[in-house]
């Protein structure tokens, strides 16, 4: 059973992961608002996240080295407060320069969560896969709930209030765990675990090193490109013959986001219980294979399609951070996540641009589609060769 503090860290820590997505993704059905409100093309719109998205991935460098040095704990309390305040201040922005740079601090804040967040669940659990799993479910209802949440918010009283009701529940959380903190409920000390330890020959830490950075940027664009173009590309290929409007769009991604997001449960079991290379390897091979059909689909199929490649997306990030944390030491191991998502959110910007780009010419997105399934696919080959025994998780 959990104890107060355990269950408590558990806590914040799920919930950080939800509001962290839930803020990252909730501008691509919000836009959809400012789009009619202010009469401006979505390319456009999209672009004034360019500098934020920029800085998810690049404040995951700090944000890792902070975490290692001062606490994790602290950090998810700082990314509460800030994403709040940045979110109130997107709802209160009345042109582009000030809703750009309020995007761009949302960015900065989101940073925080996945070098501190990661590291905080990998060091105060027994079953690493299945807390990892069980954490990373709550990523998913985040860009869910951000979906559908923003959707029904923009409908009912305006786009400002999808940015301002959310803001003001990141930043009472930050207050709450701000109090735990100080009351002793919740360490402000790191704890770490020795339980990782992988000693590759020396010659392999090369091979591995590359092989996991190009996995990463991979799985990361794979990501990206769906998150950012999926409420369009469900606007522009189902809209001629459904009824659909904004809060329906975003009900339809949410759900994806949800009900994939409990697939991270499962492959955290699998993780823990079976071989992480073999895990990781299946999962990117099946998303390769299906985002080459999602490319040209136009019917309704095209939802379950959507759904079946985020859950595998979801499903692989326990094996993924359970390789990642074999072979970091310990006492830059948020570091070496803060490494990963820099890698795998600064993919955004690229992505920002392709997907605003591929718009403006085409008003499609087939090409980032074919792209990533080819990737994907390659990547498969790639995963296999990895020179790593079984997880040393399964074994414990």
């Amino acid at each position: 059973m959990l104890n107060t503090k355990s269950g408590l860290s558990t806590f914040y820590a799920a919930a950080g992961h939800l509001i962290m997505h839930m803020f990252a993704a909730f501008y691509f059905v919000i836009v959809l608002g400012i789009e009619d409100d202010w009469q401006l093309s979505y390319d456009e719109l999209v672009d004034l996240w360019f500098i934020g998205s920029l800085l998810v991935g690049l404040g995951s460098i700090p944000s890792g080295w902070l975490s290692d040095r001062w606490s994790r704990s602290g950090m998810i309390a700082v990314m509460f407060l800030g994403l709040g305040l940045a979110a109130i201040f997107c709802g209160m922005s009345g042109n582009k320069l000030i809703l750009m740079l309020s995007l761009s601090m949302l960015g900065l804040f989101c940073s925080i969560y996945h070098p501190a967040g990661i590291s905080w669940v990998v060091n105060m659990s027994e079953n690493t896969g299945r807390a990892l799993g069980f954490n990373n479910i709550f990523g998913g209802v985040g860009i869910g709930l951000g979906a559908m949440s923003s959707g029904y918010l923009v409908d009912a009283f305006g786009w400002q209030f999808a940015f301002i009701i959310p803001g003001f529940i990141s930043v009472l959380l930050g207050l709450s765990l701000s109090w735990h903190i100080y009351r002793g409920k919740i360490s402000l000390l790191n704890v770490q675990s020795e339980k990782f330890s992988e000693n590759p020959q020396q010659g392999d830490y090369l091979k591995i090193i590359i092989i996991m950075l190009i996995s990463i940027a991979c799985g990361g664009f794979v990501f990206q490109v769906l998150q950012t173009s999926l409420p369009k590309v469900i606007d522009i290929r189902l809209s001629s013959f459904l009824d659909l409007g904004t809060t329906k769009i975003g009900f339809i991604v949410s759900s994806i986001y949800v009900i994939s997001g409990l697939m991270n449960y499962v492959g955290g079991i699998l993780a823990d219980r079976y071989s992480v290379k073999f895990i990781y390897a299946v999962g990117i091979l099946i998303q390769g294979i299906l985002l080459l059909f999602f490319a040209d689909m136009t019917s309704t199929f095209l939802i379950l399609l959507a759904l079946v490649i985020v859950a595998f997306n979801s499903s692989i990030l326990p094996a993924e951070n359970i390789l990642l944390a074999r072979f970091a030491p310990a006492e830059y191991q948020s570091l070496m996540y803060g490494v990963k998502f820099i890698l795998s959110f600064s993919i955004g910007p690229l992505v920002v641009f392709l997907v605003s780009r591929s718009y403006a010419l085409t008003q499609e997105f087939y090409y980032l589609y074919w792209v990533g399934g080819i990737l994907m696919s390659v990547l498969f080959f790639m995963i296999l060769s990895l020179p790593l025994r079984k997880s040393a998780t399964s074994a414990a």
